[in-house]
């Protein structure tokens, strides 16, 4: 049963890291080609897909699709460290 609940709440981490990078992508799409978002720090630091952004161009859904599984390889660390902290105490 727990592994259920862990299994979702990764792909909860990566749901969310897919909304973050449809956002970056509408702001990007909105403001124009005038403004570089990729490089914007906060881009980066919300959506790591956006550094290998800057060595070569990502289509939109390439983009959020990669940003999601980053923030599910991210998710899947974060719920180890919490269950092996849980199983300590």
């Amino acid at each position: 049963m727990g592994y259920k609940k862990m299994l979702r709440r990764v792909a909860l981490w990566g749901l969310s890291g897919l909304g973050v990078a449809c956002f970056w992508v509408t702001l990007g799409i909105l403001a124009g080609p005038s403004h570089n978002i990729g490089r914007w720090a906060i881009a980066a630091i919300t959506a790591p897909a956006s550094l290998l952004g800057r060595l070569m161009p990502l289509a939109g859904y390439k983009f959020a699709l990669l940003n999601a599984a980053i923030y599910g390889v991210l998710g899947l660390g974060a719920e180890l460290i919490r269950r092996h902290r849980r199983s300590l105490s």
